[in-house]
C-alpha cells in the first residue's frame, strides 16, 4: 500500500540539476543565431510600486521618466514601461503576488494543479537543461511554482549562493552525494510500484490523480539523474569578492539585506556569465521589517499602507527609489558584461521588472508594475492599454512574446489572449 507521507518526501527534494553542457553541441547548434536571446531575469518586489511614482503620464517615446525610475534614464532605450496589464481573475490580497508568474490562484487549480506552473519554471525546462542550475530562485520566494503545483523554495543568502555557483566540493562530499542520490532513487522506485499496484483498485477520477502524481514522480528521476551528472563536473571559477570586499582595502561587504541587493545582482551577472544558469528569478521580501535608510521611521508593510498620506509616501519612496537604483546597476553591468558568444549579456537576456501587487495600499492587484528590459526585443517606450470594466490586458500575453523571444514555441500561456508581439519585436 503506498505511504503518503513519501509524497512529502519528495516535495521536499531541492534539486536543481542539469545535463552538462557539451561543447559538440554547441558547434552543431552554431548556425542558428547567437544574437537572440538566450536567458531570462525576473525582479519582484514582494509590495509592488506605488503607482503614482511609477507609470509615466505620457506614452510613446517621449515619455517623462517618473520619479521613482529616474535611476533609469540611462537604460531608457533598452526598456519598456506597461501600464494596465494585470492577471484577470486574480483578487486582492497578499496573495497577489504569489500569481505575478503563472497569473492564477491556488484556490482556482485544485482540478488541474499543473496550471500553476510558472513562466520561469516553464523556460527552465526548455532553455535551462544544458546548464548546471536549470533555474535559481533567489531572494524572497512566492512567484516560481512547479509544474506540480508547489511553490519552490528561495535562497537569500550570498555567501551560500556563491558557494553553490562556485565552491566545489570535496571528495567526501561528494560520495555522499551520491550514496544519497542512489537512497532518493530506490525509494522513488518502492513509491512508483506502490502507485501501480494501487492504480487497479482506484476509480476512473482517482486513476487521474495518480497519474499526475505518478508524472511528479518522473520529473524528480529527472532531477536525481541531472544531479548525478554533473557531480563531477567542476564548477566554474570566481573571485569571492564579490562576497568578501577587495584584496587592496579593508572595504565590508554587507551580506545582509537590503544591503546585499547589489551582491545578489553581482551574483547573478557571474550566474549568467558563466553559464551556469539561464534562469533566474530574484524576490525582494514583504514584511513589516524596518529599512536602515534615512528618512525612515516605520516598517515597510506600514509605508505601502500609506492610505496616499505624504509623510508615509515619501519614506516608502526611499525603498522603491533604492529597488529602481539597483535594478539600474544591473542593467549597466550586463550592458557591459559580454557573454559567451560576445554578445552584451543584456542583449541576450530579457530582464523582467514587475509584481503581481499593484498597489499595496489598496491590496489590489489590477494595473502592476511592469517593465521589461534587453532579450533583443524592440524598446524604448511606454504602452498604456486601455481597461475593459475592471480588468487591463493580460499580463500573460507579454508572456507568451517572451517565450517566443525565447525560442519556445507557445501561442498561449495562462490567461492569454494574444501576445505583444507587434510592440516589441
Amino acid at each position: 500500500m503506498i505511504k503518503l507521507d513519501r509524497r512529502n518526501f519528495l516535495r521536499g527534494l531541492g534539486v536543481s540539476i542539469a545535463l552538462p553542457a557539451f561543447d559538440s553541441l554547441h558547434a552543431a547548434n552554431e548556425d542558428r543565431s547567437s544574437t537572440a536571446a538566450k536567458r531570462f531575469v525576473c525582479v519582484s518586489p514582494n509590495y509592488g510600486m506605488n503607482p503614482g511614482g511609477f507609470f509615466p503620464e505620457q506614452t510613446g517615446a517621449d515619455y517623462t521618466m517618473p520619479h521613482l525610475l529616474k535611476s533609469l534614464e540611462p537604460h531608457r532605450r533598452d526598456l519598456t514601461i506597461f501600464t494596465n496589464l494585470d492577471h484577470p481573475g486574480v483578487g486582492g490580497g497578499h496573495g497577489c503576488s504569489n500569481t505575478l508568474l503563472n497569473g492564477v490562484e491556488l484556490k482556482d487549480t485544485k482540478d488541474r494543479p499543473q496550471r500553476l506552473q510558472s513562466l520561469d519554471q516553464l523556460l527552465a525546462a526548455n532553455i535551462g537543461q544544458a546548464t548546471r542550475f536549470p533555474s535559481m530562485r533567489l531572494g524572497a520566494g512566492g512567484v516560481s511554482w512547479s509544474r506540480a503545483g508547489i511553490t519552490l523554495p528561495t535562497d537569500g543568502d550570498p555567501a551560500r549562493v556563491f558557494a553553490k555557483l562556485f565552491v566545489d566540493d570535496n571528495s567526501k562530499v561528494k560520495q555522499q552525494t551520491r550514496r544519497f542520490l542512489v537512497e532518493d532513487a530506490s525509494i522513488l522506485d518502492v513509491v512508483r510500484q506502490d502507485a501501480k499496484r494501487l492504480n487497479s483498485r482506484l476509480a476512473k477520477a482517482d486513476q487521474a490523480k495518480l497519474d499526475q502524481y505518478l508524472t511528479s514522480i518522473r520529473g524528480v528521476e529527472l532531477k536525481l539523474k541531472r544531479q548525478s551528472d554533473w557531480i563531477d563536473v567542476a564548477k566554474p571559477k570566481a573571485s569571492d569578492a564579490v562576497i568578501r570586499g577587495g584584496d587592496d582595502d579593508d572595504t565590508i561587504v554587507d551580506l545582509a539585506y537590503p544591503y546585499n541587493t547589489s551582491v545578489m545582482y553581482d551574483l547573478m551577472v557571474l550566474a549568467l556569465q558563466t553559464n551556469s544558469t539561464n534562469v533566474i528569478c530574484y524576490g525582494h521580501p514583504g514584511g513589516n521589517r524596518m529599512f536602515p535608510f534615512d528618512g525612515i521611521t516605520l516598517g515597510y508593510h506600514s509605508l505601502t499602507h500609506h492610505g496616499k498620506r505624504p509623510e508615509l509616501l515619501k519614506e516608502l519612496s526611499i525603498i522603491e527609489t533604492f529597488y529602481a537604483a539597483q535594478l539600474s546597476q544591473f542593467l549597466t553591468k550586463l550592458k557591459e558584461t559580454p557573454d559567451s558568444h560576445g554578445q552584451s549579456l543584456l542583449e541576450s537576456t530579457v530582464v523582467m521588472f514587475g509584481s503581481g501587487m499593484g498597489n499595496a495600499s489598496a491590496h489590489s492587484s489590477r494595473n502592476l508594475p511592469i517593465m521589461v528590459a534587453g532579450g533583443g526585443l524592440k524598446h524604448g517606450q511606454h504602452h498604456r492599454f486601455e481597461r475593459a470594466g475592471r480588468d487591463g490586458r493580460p499580463l500573460s500575453d507579454l508572456y507568451v512574446t517572451i517565450l517566443q523571444q525565447l525560442r519556445i514555441e507557445r501561442d498561449e500561456f495562462s490567461t492569454s489572449t494574444g501576445n505583444l508581439n507587434h510592440l516589441l519585436t
